[in-house]
């Protein structure tokens, strides 16, 4: 069996919430798992590096690999602050047509430029004949700084932190809906997921958490501060409607529990302020854990127990971040290997110099027995069939070139809904533009396009509740489009 296609048995996953790093061995057998043991290193007395060897790593890429397990997989949460989340519409298309309808929305909405930006995104259910996309977008350089803090681990799968959550919620805990608003309140700050299908649809954190919402005085009284709770309220209901606006609010509200008064004070205070929540508590049983664990330590591990548990799972649909910075890490490689290429030809050069005398004697003999050949009644034939399949390649449409040819400059400022595009009629596009400035760019940019002919505005109407222009843009495309065209 292939190292890709092994039998994962157990799991070490780790993440750092907002006060602690934290960490699990977990095991599976058949349906059942087992915690073989939990790491917990508070965020004030070390790093990563430190936390590595205090989960039994050496911190040595090359000597990590060689002594683990090849059925233990390693897996590390990427803090989900740090990752922002967009909706998206597309046009139902195939594949590769989506991506570059994506790549062209993403410029659009990013603050900054694509290189310093890694993006992954997935589909969600399609609704009214459009697929809605869930992008999320980090920073390359803290994606840079982040896997060099984490390589103590080795070469580890690298998920989102709130995917965890979510995973943890569906496995470990109580009150599970395919649609929901799931709310994991830390200690210093708080998480809010829209979970459509089953998965993170988008994610939200802001910073307030348990201790900003209790305080403790010298006696051991525990006081609640009505201010704080009114504006946490305020906060959560403000991240649900950034979601989908009223449509979110509809949705079943879990507050995942460890049973304290604490979170049950969190829960009567959404209730109060019109948020219905309900609590979400660990099932009993479904975990073996060791003898120095509680029920209560399933919530205080959920992000690395669910990202164990994804990582045991191999989940397809994981936004992966750094599969786009892999890609990029690649074509770097390629382009060092063409300099090193270019190199090797000026020596190769040299060497071709010294071959040209030995060369000019074939080339003489090849001539001759090339004339021979072209007077051959089938090399008429041969070459009649080669110019047939030149001329139908040429009539052939390819719309992935044209999306292309679309998305290759700067198209800031708009957004493609939709295009158009069948042998014999102009090719259509329909989309909101900013201002109309931008939508003259983009007229000017299509109309410097290679066989891109009588661009032409069709129309160009302000929407009064986006502010933005609705319009439509027709074009001939090389000699598909025409009437002329043939076969």
């Amino acid at each position: 069996m292939s190292e890709g296609a092994r039998t994962l048995h157990t799991a070490i996953a780790a993440a750092r919430d907002d006060t602690d790093f934290k960490a699990v061995k977990l095991r599976k057998a058949g349906s059942r798992m087992e915690v073989l043991w939990t790491k917990r290193m508070p965020e004030d007395d070390g790093s990563w590096g430190k936390f590595t060897t205090q989960c039994g790593f050496s911190g040595e890429t090359g000597a990590q690999k060689k002594g683990r397990d090849k059925h233990t997989a390693s897996v590390v949460g990427l803090d989900s602050t740090a990752v922002a989340f967009y909706r998206l519409t597309t046009p139902a298309v195939a594949k590769e047509e989506t991506e570059a309808i994506v790549r062209m929305q993403a410029e659009s909405v990013l603050p900054l430029q694509p290189k310093q930006i890694a993006v992954a995104w997935r589909t969600m259910p399609s609704t009214n004949g459009e697929v809605d996309i869930t992008l999320a977008a980090a920073r390359r350089d803290h994606l840079f700084a982040f896997a060099r803090s984490i390589r103590g681990f080795g070469a580890p799968d690298v998920y989102l932190s709130c995917e965890g959550v979510v995973k943890a919620w569906q496995r470990l805990f109580t009150e599970v809906e395919s649609e929901a608003v799931l709310i994991s309140v830390g200690r210093r700050d708080t998480q809010v997921c829209l979970i459509r299908a089953g998965l993170v649809a988008h994610a939200s954190v802001f910073p307030t958490g348990l201790q900003d919402l209790t305080t403790v005085d010298e006696h051991g009284t525990v006081s609640k501060s009505t201010e704080l709770m009114e504006r946490f309220t305020q906060d959560v209901r403000s991240a649900i409607e950034s979601f989908q606006g009223d449509e979110s609010l509809g949705l079943p509200i879990l507050v995942l529990s460890d049973g304290s008064e604490e979170i049950d004070r969190i829960i009567a205070a959404l209730h109060a302020a019109g948020l219905p929540a309900k609590p979400s508590l660990p099932k009993s049983q479904v975990l073996k854990l060791p003898a120095d664990c509680q029920g209560r330590d399933v919530y205080e591990y959920r992000v690395p127990l669910g990202l164990a548990i994804m990582a045991l799972e191999s989940p397809s649909q994981a936004l992966n971040l750094f599969v786009d910075m892999n890609e990029q890490e690649q074509a770097r490689k390629a382009r060092s290997a063409q300099r090193s290429v270019k190199v090797a030809a000026v020596l190769a050069a040299v060497m071709l110099v010294a071959l040209v005398v030995a060369a000019y004697a074939v080339d003489v003999a090849s001539e001759k027995r090339l004339s021979a050949l072209v007077n051959q009644p089938q090399f008429e034939k041969i070459r009649e069939q080669e110019k047939l399949l030149k001329t139908v390649a040429r009539h052939r449409p390819d719309p992935l070139e044209l999306l292309q040819e679309i998305n290759s400059g700067d198209s800031s400022g708009i957004v493609l809904d939709s295009f158009h595009f069948k042998k014999g009629q102009r090719v259509t596009l329909t989309g909101r533009a900013d201002n109309e400035e931008r939508l003259w760019a983009f007229q000017k940019h299509l109309r410097g396009r290679k066989g891109m002919e009588e661009v032409e505005i069709a129309t160009a109407i302000p929407d009064a509740k986006t502010k933005k222009i609705k319009f439509t843009i027709n074009f001939h495309y090389k000699q598909f489009t025409k009437k002329a065209a043939v076969l």
